[in-house]
């Protein structure tokens, strides 16, 4: 995994940009060339300026399960995928709910063709809140929910629906 470091070298304005975000507040500055002479210098100073500055910030909120402005679908980590399927005749649209989490940004689809527009979208709901790729799992839980308040909330946040 890759450490953070929150400065990076902006070549084209000579300096180092520290930043880091806090409670949606940006916290930044700029460590020039023309002042430390050297990259190492202007990276030096500004992990300084971090590490003083980061004491009297509020801690950080994670982002896993944040709904942004993009989600679309209703539910962070499913969306609605569209592709194009052709044959030598014919070309037409394929729509597929779809569930991805960080080990697996792939994601698992459920096609609305062959499941159905909501049932597509609870399969995808259960394997984002499992975090889990094993289909048996999914449709296990999925009878066990099937016509219970949850399942109905699930679909309550359902946020999209696929063009007819």
């Amino acid at each position: 995994m890759r450490k953070t470091t929150n400065y990076t070298r902006n070549i084209a304005s000579r300096c180092v940009s520290a930043r880091v975000t806090r409670a949606g507040q940006l916290h930044s500055r700029n460590f020039g060339l023309a002042e430390y002479k050297t990259w190492g210098a202007a990276e030096k100073a500004a992990r300084q300026w971090l590490d003083r500055i980061r004491p009297s910030l509020p801690d950080p909120v994670s982002v896993r399960n944040r709904k942004t402005k993009r989600n679309a679908s209703g539910i962070v980590g499913v969306q609605l995928r569209h592709s194009t399927k052709r044959s030598k005749r014919q070309r037409w649209d394929h729509y597929a709910w779809s569930a991805f989490w960080a080990e697996k940004p792939g994601g698992i689809s459920w096609g609305i063709g062959k499941y159905g527009d909501k049932r597509a979208f609870v399969y995808a709901a259960i394997a984002r809140r499992l975090e889990t790729a094993d289909r048996r799992a999914i449709e296990k839980e999925f009878v066990r929910i099937q016509g219970t308040r949850e399942y109905r909330a699930i679909l309550r946040q359902k946020a999209l629906s696929p063009p007819p």
